[in-house]
């Protein structure tokens, strides 16, 4: 026997009755799925991400969408579908963006308006309004700023001078080439050739994916021969990476390595790459 959820209401006049019938009579010729209606847009996005979006995605990006889904409950906690339109969303975005960066409030939008245009698709809403809402908000000062010349080369010839302290190479190599902390971690003595790195995989402190960012980021890069002997002096670690993860810590172990230098840090409290310090660098 199929277990039909049926929609209910009363009115004080028959008129008002008939008036709510006819429309839930259009909603269903529509294709509205009005029982669904009553679920939170909380419990509707967190179903979403496991049902749907999980295999959509890298395990890294679905690992985000898991994060946003914490978010989402704390915004719109027991709102439902129902009540959902631009009006109340562009409400919740706005109260988000009083604490977080235009970019975070931007990427947290983007994941709304995703799932709300699936819901529409699904026909748990009745209207697309996810186009009309919009990221607003002011983006910070930015607190990280590139090193000057003359402190970038005291960096690099004092973590060339050390090279007993593994994690000195890893600052080295990166300035070198260029390469994510991601990326550098995820080297293997197979990953070497003469005078070149294979970049194939990347490691990540939040999942097991080891592969790229983007295809885009696949590549060699080339190092000088000084570089490439200290990096095989290295002992392979039992894991069979070069570099060890360290905690996932490099960020505080470069702002002490800057410190003991007397290099101003510029409020470099995390960083992306390595690779930025002599360029523009980016939160991590």
């Amino acid at each position: 026997m199929v277990n039909i959820k049926k929609i209910s209401q009363t009115f004080p006049t028959k008129r008002e009755a008939n008036l709510w019938a006819l429309e839930m009579e259009l909603a269903k010729g529509e294709g509205k799925e009005l029982a669904h209606r009553t679920t939170t847009f909380a419990d509707f996005f967190e179903n979403w991400i496991y049902l749907v979006k999980v295999n959509d995605v890298k395990e890294t990006t679905f690992q985000n969408y898991v994060r946003t889904s914490g978010t989402i409950r704390n915004l719109f906690q027991d709102i439902q579908l129902k009540h959902l339109n631009d009006i109340v969303v562009q409400k919740k975005v706005d109260e988000y963006a009083k604490t977080h960066s235009r970019k975070t409030t931007h990427e947290v939008l983007l994941k709304i308006k995703t799932s709300l245009r699936d819901a529409y698709a699904r026909g748990y809403i009745t209207n697309d309004f996810a186009r009309l809402v919009k990221t607003r908000g002011e983006n910070p000062p930015k607190r990280n700023k590139a090193l000057s010349i003359t402190d970038f080369k005291k960096l690099r010839n004092y973590v060339l001078q050390h090279p007993e302290d593994e994690f000195n190479v890893l600052v080295l190599l990166a300035l070198e080439t260029g390469m994510r902390r991601g990326e550098l971690l995820a080297i293997r003595s197979e990953s070497l050739y003469e005078y070149g790195i294979e970049v194939r995989h990347s490691i990540s402190p939040t999942s097991g994916d080891t592969s790229l960012k983007t295809q885009n980021a696949k590549r060699d890069v080339s190092i000088n021969k000084e570089v490439y002997e200290l990096i095989r002096k290295i002992p392979v670690k039992e894991n069979g990476f070069i570099f060890s993860f360290g905690g996932f810590k490099q960020s505080e172990q470069l702002a002490e390595l800057l410190t003991e230098l007397d290099i101003k840090k510029n409020d470099v409290s995390r960083i992306k790459r390595y690779a930025c310090i002599i360029l523009v660098c980016t939160r991590y």
